[in-house]
């Protein structure tokens, strides 16, 4: 696959807060893209440390910088990108990650050769978890076919589409809305459920990110947190898990991770009442 400098353009959204050691490997990463027609929307979500200086070392012009007044989140961030966003096309990615080379290229020539009805383009990534320990991500085990085509289902099943593994069409997010602002963890994994519910996917088996763990970035997170979405998604996609048979696996999951934190109590009342039983 060969690109011209004048093939269909991208907007890469980039959300970052206090990552400047980090942040510049990953804006390599995309700069270094075989697939040159792009823009690269760095949201500073309100840093305090050199940032801004390292975004305006910067020559080359596609790369845009926003800062935001205060720290409002990764989703507000994210939300900020996407209206930002000159381009009929959308993709992401972290501070902490590293795009591996012809990511952008594979991405962008599966979704201009697509059907009219696919609206994400997702690939295989690698989850570093830190001491030598890693994962591959989605899981094997899952069939080609249900990571294709309609991945609603399996989307309900478990997540299996990081953020910024997505390329999307840009009116993708004009019918489904951003990310819900409200959610403190799983804002990702609601959003492509979303996205899922209205429009086909197509996924490409290659690994071409590497996502690092880190308790100060957006994958650590806070597991009570993590819990507590669960519980709220459930309940706001409850009709859709039993209708596809995956709301006992998925309470299943929530009161399995609850157990390990000795918060199964809490949590059983908090799905009581989220589900109204």
């Amino acid at each position: 696959m060969t690109y011209m400098k004048h093939a269909e353009p991208v907007s890469i959204i980039l959300p970052t807060y206090n990552r400047a050691d980090k942040l510049g490997d990953a804006i390599g990463s995309v700069l270094a893209q075989n697939y040159e027609t792009f823009e690269l929307l760095v949201i500073d979500d309100g840093s305090t440390d050199q940032t801004e200086t390292l975004i305006n070392s910067y020559e080359d012009k596609r790369v845009r910088y926003y800062r935001m007044e205060k720290n409002s989140g990764q989703s507000k961030a994210r939300n900020v990108g996407m209206q930002m966003a000159k381009y009929d096309y959308l993709a992401f990615e972290d501070s902490d990650d590293m795009w591996r080379q012809g990511k952008l290229e594979a991405q962008m020539d599966t979704m201009l050769h697509a059907d009219p009805d696919i609206g994400m383009v997702y690939h295989k990534f690698r989850y570093d978890l830190g001491d030598g320990r890693g994962m591959t991500l989605p899981d094997e085990k899952i069939p080609a076919d249900r990571k294709s085509g309609d991945i609603y289902a399996q989307l309900l099943w478990d997540n299996m589409v990081g953020m910024p593994t997505m390329l999307l069409k840009r009116e993708c997010v004009d019918e489904v809305g951003g990310l819900d602002e409200s959610l403190k963890c799983l804002e990702d994994y609601d959003f492509a459920l979303r996205v899922a519910k209205k429009y086909k996917a197509i996924f490409l088996d290659e690994i071409y990110l590497d996502a690092r763990y880190s308790i100060s970035g957006v994958s650590g997170g806070d597991t009570g947190q993590y819990l507590i979405a669960s519980c709220m998604l459930l309940a706001k996609y409850k009709a859709d898990y039993l209708a596809t048979d995956t709301f006992n696996h998925r309470v299943g999951i929530i009161l399995r991770d609850a157990e390990k934190l000795g918060i199964t109590e809490v949590i059983v009342k908090l799905l009581e009442k989220v589900l109204q039983l």
